[in-house]
């Protein structure tokens, strides 16, 4: 693999950094100033630690790093819930893309005008070249000008404040929060604004040198600068307005004014640049689940870690097939557990080797084609059909955005390294099953706090 740390850092920072990048103002209005960068400030650092953990379990416990999918990795945790794990991805993920055609139908014409199916066809000419790359590194140049578009958004946002001046201060709540109600049902947009775990894996597949220390570059790098743009945003654009600020900040400028068009349109090219960037996860996590169908049916309806029945599974550093038996991985996932003797057994460690080489995941030329063809179809479809699902998806936020980007990725750390024994970093190992957990716990409190927040405060 080629990618760079440049180009990794690219791709993640604009993963991260979307369209929700206009409604962080709005978060401020309703959270204060102080608490609004507080809680800026601790989403960017939970959201990098739990990219983190999934950096550091795919290069330590992974025989072959760079085949690290969350399959691999719940294969040797929780074998039975690999398929509702990557359930979670697809839902996350399909919500989102179906999102971006939805949006893409509303901007472009409200700036030129025409019916909405008409751009939503349109916009087909860019985003499905662009979802037919099979690697996430070659979206850099797309992801670049995405940035370049966001650049703009935020140097809008900058210049109007310095030119239009801070809004009356008794209309700014520098300390205290504006609404406590408000504040509680704007907290899933400051929380949920870095998800960008479902591209993790791929930036550990694909860099060229995929240490982990390269790997918390990309992510330091990510995170630090999505954040300072977040802040800029949020803090700027709240004093520009004050309580009238918008859920969509470009809707308080002049829609007269050629700049604000020119934001506008910005808004539009982020959201088409963002689609592949979403749609790449979701076609691994789909190939994923059909992988695990498959192999469920094949064990005659039986979980594959309750039987002794053995099936090939290819390893995509390997041409040849390789017999897995699911039993030991039952065994491997039971002694963690437990923590009990193996002096009888294989070591634990090469035992957790040999079950995520052989849960590494097939993507046959064949079916990477027809997936991608069905959930393109299905998601023009439904946005051609669809005006508006909010609720429908900030449920998937709130359930799908916390899963993969806390609750996951501490699952995952504390059930591997709380049972590791094989290495002289004890200690370390212990501090990173603890925090681990720390963060699981998080990631659960935020989603109640989510879910609530849709149904009760909306």
């Amino acid at each position: 693999m080629s990618a760079s740390i440049t180009s990794s850092t690219i791709n993640l920072t604009k993963t991260i950094v979307g369209a929700g990048l206009l409604a962080i103002p709005y978060a401020f209005n309703q959270d204060g100033i102080l608490i609004g960068s507080l809680l800026t400030i601790l989403a960017a650092i939970t959201t990098s630690y739990g990219l983190y953990l999934l950096g550091i379990s795919s290069s330590t416990f992974l025989s072959d790093p760079r085949s690290s999918s969350f399959f691999s990795l719940c294969a040797i945790t929780y074998p039975n819930f690999t398929l509702l794990f990557d359930f979670a991805m697809f839902v996350q993920c399909y919500g989102v893309c179906l999102s971006y055609i939805v949006l893409i139908g509303d901007v472009f014409p409200s700036l030129f005008g025409g019916d909405r199916s008409i751009w939503i066809y349109l916009s087909t000419l860019l985003v499905v070249p662009l979802s037919l790359l099979k690697n996430l590194d070659s979206l850099r140049y797309s992801s670049l000008v995405g940035l370049c578009a966001i650049a703009y958004l935020v140097c809008f946002i900058v210049t109007k404040f310095f030119t239009d001046g801070i809004t009356s201060t008794d209309a700014i709540h520098w300390i205290t929060v504006n609404s406590f109600k408000g504040l509680f049902s704007s907290f899933s947009i400051l929380v949920f604004a870095y998800t960008a775990s479902m591209n993790m894996f791929s930036i550990c597949n694909e860099l060229q040198d995929n240490s982990i220390k390269n790997i918390t570059r990309v992510i330091n790098q990510s995170v630090g600068i999505s954040c300072t743009l977040f802040l800029t945003v949020g803090i700027l654009g709240y004093l520009t307005f004050g309580d009238d600020v918008q859920g969509n900040i470009i809707i308080n400028y002049d829609p007269n004014s050629i700049f604000t068009k020119i934001g506008q349109f910005s808004l539009g090219i982020t959201i088409i640049f963002s689609f592949p960037l979403l749609f790449h996860p979701l076609r691994i996590s789909t190939n994923n689940m059909v992988f695990s169908i498959i192999r469920i049916y094949n064990n005659n309806g039986k979980k594959y870690n309750e039987t002794n029945h053995t099936a090939p599974l290819l390893n995509n550093s390997s041409n040849n097939n390789t017999t897995a038996t699911y039993s030991s991985i039952s065994r491997i996932s039971s002694s963690q557990a437990s923590h009990t003797s193996i002096n009888s057994m294989i070591d634990e460690s090469s035992l957790l080797e040999e079950a995520a080489d052989l849960n590494t995941v097939e993507f046959s030329n064949s079916r990477f084609y027809l997936i991608t063809f069905i959930l393109l179809v299905s998601i023009y479809l439904l946005g051609l059909n669809v005006t508006s699902f909010a609720l429908v998806l900030s449920l998937v936020g709130a359930t799908g955005s916390t899963s993969i980007s806390f609750i996951l990725p501490g699952l995952f750390g504390y059930k591997l390294f709380s049972g590791n024994e094989s290495t002289n970093k004890r200690n370390s190992n212990k501090l990173i099953a603890i925090t681990s957990l720390v963060l699981t716990i998080y990631g659960v409190s935020v989603m109640i706090i989510s879910v609530f927040a849709t149904l009760f405060l909306q």
